[in-house]
Protein backbone atom coordinates (compact mmCIF):
# COMPACT_ATOMS: atom_id res chain seq x y z
CA UNK A 1 0.00 0.00 0.00
CA UNK A 2 3.01 2.28 -0.05
CA UNK A 3 3.56 4.77 2.72
CA UNK A 4 -0.01 5.69 3.66
CA UNK A 5 -1.12 8.26 4.72
CA UNK A 6 2.04 10.26 3.92
CA UNK A 7 1.81 9.47 0.20
CA UNK A 8 -1.84 10.58 0.26
CA UNK A 9 -0.95 13.98 1.69
CA UNK A 10 2.00 14.43 -0.67
CA UNK A 11 -0.06 13.78 -3.81
CA UNK A 12 -1.73 16.81 -5.42
CA UNK A 13 -3.76 15.21 -8.22
CA UNK A 14 -7.33 14.59 -6.92
CA UNK A 15 -7.83 11.41 -8.94
CA UNK A 16 -4.58 9.86 -7.78
CA UNK A 17 -5.34 10.91 -4.20
CA UNK A 18 -8.67 9.12 -4.40
CA UNK A 19 -7.01 5.98 -5.80
CA UNK A 20 -4.52 5.97 -2.92
CA UNK A 21 -7.32 6.42 -0.42
CA UNK A 22 -9.50 3.68 -1.96
CA UNK A 23 -6.58 1.27 -1.81
CA UNK A 24 -6.09 2.15 1.86
CA UNK A 25 -9.80 1.60 2.54
CA UNK A 26 -9.70 -1.82 0.87
CA UNK A 27 -6.85 -2.86 3.12
CA UNK A 28 -8.09 -1.15 6.28
CA UNK A 29 -11.67 0.14 6.47
CA UNK A 30 -11.18 2.39 9.49
CA UNK A 31 -13.23 5.30 10.82
CA UNK A 32 -10.25 7.55 10.13
CA UNK A 33 -10.13 6.58 6.47
CA UNK A 34 -13.90 7.01 6.15
CA UNK A 35 -13.53 10.58 7.45
CA UNK A 36 -10.77 11.15 4.91
CA UNK A 37 -13.09 9.86 2.20
CA UNK A 38 -15.86 12.24 3.26
CA UNK A 39 -13.49 15.21 3.34
CA UNK A 40 -12.21 14.27 -0.13
CA UNK A 41 -15.78 14.06 -1.47
CA UNK A 42 -16.60 17.49 -0.07
CA UNK A 43 -13.40 19.10 -1.31
CA UNK A 44 -13.42 17.98 -4.95
CA UNK A 45 -16.09 18.35 -7.62
CA UNK A 46 -15.70 16.70 -11.01
CA UNK A 47 -15.95 19.06 -13.95
CA UNK A 48 -19.07 18.13 -16.00
CA UNK A 49 -18.37 16.44 -19.32
CA UNK A 50 -14.64 16.40 -18.61
CA UNK A 51 -12.87 13.75 -20.67
CA UNK A 52 -9.61 13.84 -18.76
CA UNK A 53 -10.98 13.71 -15.22
CA UNK A 54 -10.67 17.36 -14.30
CA UNK A 55 -11.63 18.35 -10.77
CA UNK A 56 -12.52 21.62 -9.07
CA UNK A 57 -10.75 22.06 -5.72
CA UNK A 58 -13.15 23.52 -3.13
CA UNK A 59 -10.31 24.83 -0.98
CA UNK A 60 -8.83 26.82 -3.86
CA UNK A 61 -12.34 28.12 -4.61
CA UNK A 62 -12.70 29.17 -0.97
CA UNK A 63 -9.35 30.97 -0.99
CA UNK A 64 -10.30 32.81 -4.20
CA UNK A 65 -13.68 33.80 -2.74
CA UNK A 66 -11.98 35.17 0.39
CA UNK A 67 -9.48 37.06 -1.74
CA UNK A 68 -12.38 38.61 -3.65
CA UNK A 69 -14.23 39.44 -0.43
CA UNK A 70 -11.15 41.23 0.95
CA UNK A 71 -11.37 43.73 -1.91
CA UNK A 72 -14.65 45.02 -0.47
CA UNK A 73 -13.41 45.43 3.11
CA UNK A 74 -13.81 49.03 4.22
CA UNK A 75 -16.02 49.85 1.26
CA UNK A 76 -19.55 51.20 1.53
CA UNK A 77 -20.52 49.65 -1.78
CA UNK A 78 -20.99 46.08 -2.89
CA UNK A 79 -19.65 43.07 -1.12
CA UNK A 80 -22.92 41.23 -0.50
CA UNK A 81 -22.30 38.89 -3.39
CA UNK A 82 -18.77 38.21 -2.17
CA UNK A 83 -20.05 37.37 1.31
CA UNK A 84 -22.70 35.05 -0.16
CA UNK A 85 -20.04 33.26 -2.21
CA UNK A 86 -17.90 32.62 0.86
CA UNK A 87 -20.88 31.43 2.89
CA UNK A 88 -22.07 29.11 0.10
CA UNK A 89 -18.65 27.50 -0.28
CA UNK A 90 -18.29 27.08 3.50
CA UNK A 91 -21.68 25.34 3.58
CA UNK A 92 -20.80 23.10 0.61
CA UNK A 93 -17.55 22.06 2.30
CA UNK A 94 -19.41 21.43 5.59
CA UNK A 95 -16.54 23.02 7.48
CA UNK A 96 -18.48 23.93 10.62
CA UNK A 97 -20.01 20.46 10.82
CA UNK A 98 -16.61 18.75 10.48
CA UNK A 99 -14.98 21.05 13.02
CA UNK A 100 -17.69 20.29 15.55
CA UNK A 101 -17.97 16.56 14.81
CA UNK A 102 -15.08 15.54 17.05
CA UNK A 103 -11.30 15.68 17.58
CA UNK A 104 -10.54 13.10 14.88
CA UNK A 105 -12.55 14.98 12.25
CA UNK A 106 -10.91 18.23 13.30
CA UNK A 107 -7.41 16.76 13.09
CA UNK A 108 -8.00 15.27 9.63
CA UNK A 109 -9.64 18.47 8.43
CA UNK A 110 -6.55 20.38 9.56
CA UNK A 111 -4.31 18.01 7.60
CA UNK A 112 -6.46 18.51 4.51
CA UNK A 113 -6.44 22.28 4.97
CA UNK A 114 -2.65 22.19 5.27
CA UNK A 115 -2.48 20.14 2.06
CA UNK A 116 -4.72 22.65 0.27
CA UNK A 117 -2.75 25.65 1.54
CA UNK A 118 0.55 24.12 0.42
CA UNK A 119 -0.93 23.52 -3.02
CA UNK A 120 -2.16 27.13 -3.29
CA UNK A 121 1.16 28.59 -2.12
CA UNK A 122 3.10 26.46 -4.61
CA UNK A 123 0.78 27.53 -7.42
CA UNK A 124 1.37 31.19 -6.51
CA UNK A 125 5.14 30.66 -6.37
CA UNK A 126 5.30 29.00 -9.78
CA UNK A 127 2.59 30.86 -11.71
CA UNK A 128 4.12 33.22 -14.26
CA UNK A 129 1.29 35.74 -14.14
CA UNK A 130 1.28 35.85 -10.34
CA UNK A 131 5.03 36.32 -10.11
CA UNK A 132 5.41 38.89 -12.90
CA UNK A 133 4.84 42.58 -13.42
CA UNK A 134 4.05 44.61 -16.54
CA UNK A 135 1.53 42.35 -18.24
CA UNK A 136 3.30 39.21 -17.06
CA UNK A 137 6.44 40.00 -19.05
CA UNK A 138 8.85 41.06 -16.28
CA UNK A 139 9.52 38.43 -13.60
CA UNK A 140 9.54 39.60 -10.00
CA UNK A 141 12.45 38.85 -7.68
CA UNK A 142 11.95 35.86 -5.40
CA UNK A 143 11.66 37.94 -2.22
CA UNK A 144 9.08 40.21 -3.89
CA UNK A 145 7.00 37.19 -4.93
CA UNK A 146 7.19 35.77 -1.42
CA UNK A 147 6.15 39.10 0.12
CA UNK A 148 3.22 39.22 -2.31
CA UNK A 149 2.17 35.73 -1.19
CA UNK A 150 2.38 36.86 2.45
CA UNK A 151 0.04 39.77 1.66
CA UNK A 152 -2.26 37.32 -0.13
CA UNK A 153 -2.43 35.10 2.98
CA UNK A 154 -3.12 38.10 5.20
CA UNK A 155 -5.71 39.73 2.94
CA UNK A 156 -7.59 36.51 2.17
CA UNK A 157 -7.56 34.70 5.51
CA UNK A 158 -7.69 37.71 7.82
CA UNK A 159 -9.27 40.66 5.99
CA UNK A 160 -11.50 38.55 3.74
CA UNK A 161 -12.56 36.17 6.50
CA UNK A 162 -13.45 39.05 8.79
CA UNK A 163 -15.41 40.86 6.09
CA UNK A 164 -17.34 37.66 5.33
CA UNK A 165 -18.00 37.22 9.08
CA UNK A 166 -16.47 33.75 8.87
CA UNK A 167 -13.47 34.03 11.21
CA UNK A 168 -14.69 31.32 13.57
CA UNK A 169 -15.37 28.80 10.79
CA UNK A 170 -12.05 29.62 9.13
CA UNK A 171 -9.92 29.50 12.29
CA UNK A 172 -8.59 26.02 11.49
CA UNK A 173 -8.03 26.87 7.82
CA UNK A 174 -6.16 30.01 8.86
CA UNK A 175 -4.03 28.05 11.34
CA UNK A 176 -3.14 25.45 8.70
CA UNK A 177 -2.39 28.10 6.06
CA UNK A 178 -0.05 29.96 8.40
CA UNK A 179 1.78 26.74 9.22
CA UNK A 180 2.07 25.93 5.50
CA UNK A 181 3.35 29.43 4.75
CA UNK A 182 5.96 29.26 7.51
CA UNK A 183 7.10 25.82 6.33
CA UNK A 184 7.32 26.74 2.65
CA UNK A 185 8.33 30.42 2.87
CA UNK A 186 10.15 30.82 6.20
CA UNK A 187 12.02 33.94 5.02
CA UNK A 188 8.75 35.93 5.07
CA UNK A 189 7.43 34.64 8.40
CA UNK A 190 8.16 37.90 10.25
CA UNK A 191 6.70 39.99 7.43
CA UNK A 192 3.43 38.07 7.59
CA UNK A 193 3.39 38.35 11.37
CA UNK A 194 3.88 42.11 11.05
CA UNK A 195 0.85 42.39 8.76
CA UNK A 196 -1.23 40.42 11.25
CA UNK A 197 -0.01 42.45 14.24
CA UNK A 198 -0.91 45.75 12.56
CA UNK A 199 -4.41 44.41 12.10
CA UNK A 200 -5.03 43.88 15.83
Amino acid sequence: MGNFPDDYYQETDPGRRRAILMEALEEEDTAENRIRERIWELRYTEVPRSRDGQWVDGYIRLWMALKYAAQYAGSFFGGRGAIKDVRRILDELEIRHLMEAGPQERELLYREFYHGACLYLRICSSDRNYSSTFLGMVPMKTDSVQAKIARDVYESLYVGARFAQAEEELSLFRQAARAAFEDLIPAQKEYLQGLIDKDK
